[in-house]
């Protein structure tokens, strides 16, 4: 049972259950799956005989290119681009068989430590996969083929002798077509032994179907093996991430202290020496006009207010006082009811049990797209959703604007940097003329 919960700035809240009960799957179900699982194994076969063919082309060419021009220099940049070729090559591969597998085969390679050719030729050259990815080229154009092509003729076999009958109806004048219709053990020669061969085809069926199931299960296996990455390439990977995503979280930990130190410098400080000099005035004018000083004390009062608000506001754009007491749910319903623009909340799961981090980048990602929208974008409805599930809190905010938001822009840099410090995804999709769709995945733990 999920609970959602649904804002609107000109309505009041409403909670609904969803008690769906998920059917359950039939006869008719597995069956559509067993069909499925056939035509998808068939596609399997046939693109895996094209992948073989292309794989032949590109590492011949490749090598024979490279090898005839290592002499030169060139032949240096040809390598290059030859190993950027098999990479290019090799993910059609770890797309199929990911396909085929239902999960996402990656890809690591190593990064060149430096700008500069040589840098380029050092990482292409020493990395593991660029080797891997050869060796399965040319594995793949023997093996891959070979195979390939002995499930889809097993197939065309089969099929063929399903529908003899049709073929012995079809074909003119049946009985002088000798060599056409001999199958080797027998020849069809009338109309029961082509039912014969109907019978023979129909229990060679199974055996087609393992045949080819066997020989995709085992080419996707191999395929998520060689191409996927080893346990010390997953591990150097996720190394060069962190540091890639750390280091943002460090511009941006920055950038957020410049901010507060040019609000302060520029906001909350400059009323307060305004405070002081105002009080300074209250006090030499207190015996000579108490009046004047009257006044004075006045707008010192305001002036401290004022220097209140801001380090109030200040406040909110570090961790905002109402997440922290009170929960993101709150939170962000307190955003949306301040949303200049007309704005919708979709809050599912238990959101407010995310970790403190979490709930804070969401917040920022909702603050951040609501004031965009208003500022920027000309929207007239926004639309903000935020699901937990599966160990991580998906937040969508949407609106009807004009578009054209910039992904690289101060703001939503700043929150991509925040996000993938998490270790989530953060994407903004913003075309001419809208809408703006702004999607960010943080884990949860």
């Amino acid at each position: 049972m999920i609970a959602m919960k649904t804002l609107d700035t000109h309505t009041m809240p409403t909670v609904q259950l969803d008690t769906a009960a998920r059917p359950r799957g039939g006869l008719g179900t597995r069956l559509a799956g067993i069909a499925r699982r056939i035509g998808g194994d068939l596609a399997y076969l046939v693109a895996m005989l094209a992948l073989s063919v292309l794989a032949f082309v590109v590492w011949v060419t490749g090598l024979t290119v490279t090898l005839s021009l290592l002499l030169f220099v060139v032949g240096f940049l040809v390598w290059i681009g030859t190993a950027y070729l098999f990479r290019w090559t090799v993910a059609i591969d770890r797309a199929l068989a990911g396909w085929s597998r239902g999960e996402r085969i990656a890809g690591v390679y190593r990064r060149p430590d430096r700008p500069g050719i040589l840098a380029r030729l050092r990482s292409v050259t020493a990395d593991p996969q660029t080797w891997k990815d050869l060796g399965w080229l040319v594995g793949n154009s023997i093996l891959g083929f070979g195979l390939a092509l002995v499930a889809l003729t097993a197939t065309v076999l089969v099929i063929g002798y399903i529908t003899m009958p049709a073929w012995w109806w079809a074909v003119p004048h049946p009985h002088d077509q000798l060599v056409s219709m001999n199958l080797g053990i027998y020849t069809v020669h009338s109309t029961s032994t082509a039912w014969l061969t109907t019978a023979i085809g129909l229990a060679l069926a199974p055996l087609a179907l393992l045949l080819n199931r066997g020989i995709v299960a085992a080419h996707s296996g191999l395929a998520a093996r060689i191409l996927g990455p080893s346990r010390a390439q997953a591990l150097r990977g996720r190394v060069e991430e962190l540091a890639t995503t750390r280091s943002g979280a460090v511009e941006a930990a920055q950038e957020q202290l410049e901010r507060i130190e040019r609000d302060l410098h520029d906001g909350a400080q400059a009323r307060i020496v305004a405070l002081a000099m105002e009080l300074g005035m209250a006090e030499e004018e207190l015996a000579a006009d108490p009046e004047a000083a009257l006044a004075t004390v006045r707008r010192a009062r305001d002036e401290a207010l004022a220097a209140l608000d801001e380090l109030r506001d200040l406040s909110r754009g570090i961790r905002p006082a109402l997440l922290a007491e009170r929960g993101l749910g709150t939170a962000i319903d307190a955003l949306v009811s301040r949303s200049p623009v007309p704005a919708t909340a979709r809050l599912v799961g238990d959101i407010d049990d995310a970790p403190e981090a979490t709930q804070t980048a969401a917040y920022f990602v909702v603050a951040e797209a609501l004031t965009n929208a208003a500022k920027h974008g000309e929207a007239d409805r926004v639309h903000v959703s935020l699901e937990r599930a599966d160990r991580r809190l998906e937040v969508r905010v949407e609106d009807d604007g004009r578009g054209g938001a910039r992904p690289d822009g101060s703001g939503l840099d700043g929150l991509r940097k925040r996000i993938r410090a998490l270790d989530g995804t953060f994407d903004v999709t913003s075309p001419a003329g809208g809408p703006t769709v702004i999607t960010a995945e943080i884990p949860c733990g």
